[in-house]
């Protein structure tokens, strides 16, 4: 969401997208590619004017959410992890690989169980992640061929 300057010598004047009137005030919002006036671009929840709370906002569903109705209705910030299966609360940190996420306590080897972070090479063996170190392991337990092996991965 960006506050700004409604300048006058603008070529083409905005319309509000709440109450379609032109926005004629010296400040506008502009969020989600659209103009609103400062007092109509409310959250859809509890109707508080998402210019006087801070400089986000978020949108699902159709509506229009300050940053507590979003995290109160959709918490989880990448749904459940990959490992666990148990939702990841939006405050937590995660490791995002490729479309999966992972609590960071779930982000280790599956054959030696060393916790991985950020810079370790790591590598995918039928969804499996593996440590620089069991690769070559995992493959020979695996059976895998040459084709199926992937370049590294680094977190």
């Amino acid at each position: 969401m960006q506050s700004s300057r409604n300048m006058s010598c603008e070529s083409k004047s905005k319309s509000c997208a709440a109450c379609g009137r032109t926005i004629l005030e010296r400040f506008l919002l502009h969020a989600l590619d659209k103009y609103w006036h400062m007092d109509c671009l409310q959250c859809s929840c509890c109707n508080v004017r998402l210019g006087e709370v801070g400089t986000s906002c978020f949108s699902k569903g159709g509506m229009i959410l300050c940053k507590n109705d979003y995290l109160r209705l959709y918490g989880s910030s990448g749904g459940a992890c990959a490992v666990c299966q148990e939702l990841i609360p939006a405050a937590e940190m995660v490791m995002k690989i490729r479309d999966k996420a992972y609590h960071m306590r779930c982000f280790t080897c599956c054959a030696c169980h060393t916790r991985l972070v950020t810079g370790d090479r790591i590598h995918f063996v039928n969804d499996r992640i593996f440590c620089e170190s069991d690769y070559p392991l995992a493959l020979r337990s695996m059976a895998t061929t040459p084709t199926q092996q992937q370049q590294p991965i680094f977190c």
